[in-house]
């Protein structure tokens, strides 16, 4: 059987860059400067262009290099070299959220003066369905419930409300597998003008109350696997890494996580797409509705 890389190289395509688990390269069937723009994964032959917004099968990707008229043309060419996208490992399954029982939603109060004092509104926080536990791991804190696409309970983030908490954020499932706030902006997001990276929920809420609703909520300051793939599906114009901004420390740990997301984004978007664009204040909670709006 002939090699993906091989096939690839036959028709036309040189500078492969071997990245593991795909395959990096410049698309011949269209004029691009970018020599990564064009992705094949190993273990499915599926192939993404991530600059067109492209994305499509092995046989597909055949057609458009090739020029061919039809699918058909195409895995005949393949058949030519004893090749078949079937041959190739099949795609691991996709590890799911664990689904969490939504009776622990009956606890929650919906006293919201929290965050009403640092200038979200009733509306805004509706929307996203929190309230006060005062009961069990989440006791005394403002939690906000995550859903899967589905509807499905998958974990819960909360935030603390004593007065110098040593643990502000807890969370509860798998946040290296939630797609938050998904669950109210994801038809926003898609092909969005702006896609704006912050690390936490407090971030989020005060971008929303400011106007500026695509947002995706990092959990911490890494970017997971799980928010990766839900760039990729609302593949937003623009996307600004706006981690937290700790100038005030020796070492300014917001503009390091933003500077190793940028590289990360960087292997699936256009360059010209990534912009690091920390607040001016620590985080986009310490500011007002106006200072956003001037800033963005």
């Amino acid at each position: 059987m002939t090699d993906l890389k091989d096939i690839l190289l036959e028709m036309g395509y040189s500078n492969i860059l071997d990245n593991g688990r795909e395959l990096r390269m410049r698309p011949i069937y269209r004029d691009s400067k970018n020599n990564t723009s064009l992705c094949v994964k190993k273990d499915t032959g599926k192939f993404f262009d991530f600059s067109a917004g492209i994305t499509g099968s092995f046989e597909e990707l055949v057609k458009l290099s090739l020029n061919l008229s039809s699918i058909q043309e195409a895995k005949s060419h393949l058949k030519s070299k004893d090749f078949s996208s079937k041959d190739l490992t099949p795609k691991p399954k996709i590890r799911q959220p664990k689904k969490i029982d939504k009776s622990i939603l009956s606890d929650i109060e919906q006293d919201h003066s929290y965050w009403l004092n640092r200038g979200i509104s009733q509306k805004t926080l509706q929307t996203f369905q929190g309230g006060v536990i005062n009961s069990g791991r989440m006791k005394n804190r403002y939690v906000f419930p995550i859903f899967d696409s589905k509807q499905n309970l998958v974990g819960l983030s909360g935030r603390s409300l004593e007065k110098n908490p040593k643990i502000k954020w807890k969370h509860y499932g798998s946040k290296d597998q939630w797609k938050y706030p998904a669950q109210a902006n994801f038809n926003l997001l898609k092909g969005c003008d702006k896609c704006f990276l912050v690390e936490s929920i407090g971030d989020m809420l005060k971008l929303w109350e400011a106007g500026f609703k695509t947002s995706i909520v990092l959990f911490g300051l890494g970017l997971s696997t799980s928010a990766l793939n839900l760039l990729i599906k609302a593949n937003p114009k623009n996307i600004y890494i706006c981690t937290n901004n700790d100038s005030n420390k020796s070492f300014n740990s917001g503009l390091d996580s933003a500077i190793k997301i940028e590289t990360k984004l960087r292997k699936f978007f256009d360059s010209n797409k990534i912009k690091i664009k920390l607040p001016p204040k620590n985080d986009f909670g310490e500011m007002t509705v106006e200072e956003i709006k001037e800033f963005l």
